[in-house]
C-alpha cells in the first residue's frame, strides 16, 4: 500500500470581491439618489383634504412646500429640500421660468396656514410668470380644521 504525500499549495486561495464592491456601491448609491428624491416631498405638511380634483400630470413641477415651524412657529418656506426666504422667491422661481417656462408650480401648505401666508406665493408666481399654479390637497373628505 502505497502512503499519499500531501504537498502544501503556494498560497491561501484568494476570493474575489471586487463584484461584491461593485453591487454595494450601486446600492449605496441608489438609496442616496433615492432618499434625495424623497425627501422633497416627505416633508412634515399636514395636507388640508379634498373631495374634488385630479391627479397631477406627468411632467415635472416645481415643488413649494409651505410649513410652520413648530419652534419658532414661523412660516417655512421648502423647494424641494432648499429653504428658501420668501424675499429671495420671486428670482428664483424667475430663474427656474427661463429654465422651463411652461413649468407648473405645486404649492403644499400646511393645512394650519391661513390664506394670508399663502398668497405672497401665488403673487411670486404670477410676478415670475409661472402661470400653471395649483394647490395641492390630499384626497380625502372635508377638512377637519
Amino acid at each position: 500500500m502505497r502512503l499519499r504525500t500531501f504537498r502544501k499549495s503556494e498560497g491561501a486561495g484568494h476570493v474575489n470581491v471586487t463584484p461584491l464592491i461593485d453591487v454595494v456601491m450601486c446600492l449605496i448609491i441608489f438609496y442616496l439618489m433615492v432618499g434625495h428624491l424623497a425627501a422633497g416631498r416627505s416633508s412634515s405638511v399636514n395636507l388640508p383634504t379634498s373631495t374634488t380634483g385630479r391627479p397631477p400630470d406627468k411632467a415635472t413641477p416645481i415643488v413649494i412646500n409651505v410649513a410652520v415651524d413648530e419652534k419658532t412657529n414661523e412660516t417655512v418656506l421648502l423647494i424641494g429640500t432648499e429653504r428658501v426666504l420668501e424675499s429671495q422667491l420671486t428670482k428664483i422661481l424667475k430663474d427656474m421660468s427661463e429654465i422651463a417656462p411652461e413649468s407648473e408650480v405645486q404649492i403644499r401648505a400646511d393645512r394650519s396656514l391661513n390664506y394670508g401666508k399663502v398668497a405672497p406665493i401665488l403673487t411670486a408666481c404670477r410676478d415670475a410668470g409661472l402661470v400653471s399654479v395649483k394647490l395641492v390637497a390630499a384626497k380625502g373628505g372635508r377638512s377637519t380644521s
